[in-house]
């Protein structure tokens, strides 16, 4: 059966990202962005606020100018916490605001070395100040689950974050390498930044003696606003045309979602392990030592029943490998999991004891059995 279908949009919830310094209008923007959403997608639920500034105070009369109901988690910057507010919000959200993903972001890596220090304490280690290489792939696997419940939520997602320098080595004119800042981008996870599907970067901008908070729209995956430099006209207090004109310039991202129709699912419900044979890696050097231990205890069972180097006792430890592994070749007996090889010496060790009682086991007798017709054939 095959796995093509007719292609149509399935992205009904927008994934925002906001990034700039600090005084850029991340959070003003976020919420005003979210007022005029409401309204456009006819929303009837309220918006959810995962608040880690926390920031909801500053910009709450802008939702209550708007008649719109804010449930928010203002107590805690923990992962953890966050995935919890994603899944009742998405049951109980039309949209979201997490202000600031930064927060959340320093915790994941704060968390995972408290926790290995935690265990360096008990084998009296000494404690670790930083993350190494080694940590981070668990980070990542971890911070994954966000990114993915991010994209696949069915609600509107708006993510607030700090920005950070992007730095690289450029050669001066002494040909001395030299640390320069190439560009800017938002202080968290580098993969989610590849994520939304509308990205801006906030700025303050300074012009006859006041500032305005310019967006530049790094992407926008409709193409509709990239590479547009929008300015936010200033204003005092809370002004309902104003906060609904923030929307309308950035309007023309989500009309071309798929509003009220089927948004794409998780893309982690499917994976390629059928590709790949058995993986015993989490301990590999026990693995490793435990394999030769047991492979050595088999020889040695085999070579105390068997001690002579006869061609005939060579043949019945061969033909006892085979029937108690499937193979002939040491070789490949020597690379089983060490829990099969130790299955495979106490099977072995109960042939050998039926043996040794009046009545020999059915194993052994057909071994044995074969043994002496390829005699009488020689």
């Amino acid at each position: 059966m095959s796995i093509l279908k007719k292609a149509k949009n399935e992205t009904a919830y927008a994934k925002v990202g906001l990034y700039g310094d600090a005084g850029s209008g991340k959070t003003f923007t976020a919420s005003c962005m979210a007022i005029g959403l409401h309204k456009f997608a006819k929303c009837t639920k309220p918006i959810g606020f995962f608040d880690t500034e926390p920031a909801l105070s500053y910009v709450l009369p802008l939702f209550e100018a708007a008649g719109i109901e804010v449930l928010c988690f203002d107590r805690s910057r923990a992962l953890s916490d966050l995935m919890k507010f994603m899944e009742d919000a998405e049951k109980e959200c039309s949209i979201v605001i997490i202000d600031s993903i930064t927060h959340v972001w320093r915790d994941v890596q704060k968390s995972y070395i408290e926790k290995v220090n935690e265990t360096r304490k008990r084998y009296k280690k000494p404690i670790l100040e930083k993350l190494e290489f080694q940590h981070w792939g668990a980070i990542k696997d971890v911070w994954s689950k966000f990114t993915d419940r991010f994209l696949s939520s069915k609600v509107h997602v708006i993510l607030c974050g700090r920005m950070s320098s992007i730095y690289e080595y450029q050669t001066n004119d002494n040909g001395k390498k030299e640390l320069i800042t190439s560009g800017t981008k938002m202080a968290t996870e580098k993969e989610l930044g590849y994520e939304p599907s509308l990205l801006i970067e906030m700025i303050k901008h300074r012009e006859n003696g006041r500032i305005i908070n310019r967006a530049l729209i790094e992407k926008d995956r409709f193409n509709h606003l990239n590479g547009a430099e929008i300015d936010f006209t200033p204003h005092k207090g809370v002004n309902i045309k104003n906060i609904y004109n923030v929307f309308e310039r950035l309007e023309d991202h989500f009309k071309h979602l798929n509003l009220g129709g089927s948004h794409f699912d998780s893309m982690n419900v499917r994976d390629s392990k059928d590709m790949y044979p058995d993986i015993e890696e989490s301990d590999w050097p026990s693995e490793q030592r435990q394999r030769a231990i047991w492979s050595e205890e088999i020889q040695g069972l085999l070579l105390s029943k068997y001690p002579g180097q006869t061609s005939s006792e060579k043949q019945m430890k061969s033909d006892l490998v085979e029937t108690v592994f499937g193979t002939r070749s040491w070789t490949k007996v020597e690379s089983t999991h060490s829990e099969k090889l130790k299955a495979g010496y106490m099977q072995l060790k109960k042939m050998f004891e039926t043996v040794e009682r009046p009545g020999k086991d059915d194993a052994i007798l057909k071994v044995e059995q074969n043994m002496e017709e390829g005699r009488k054939v020689a």
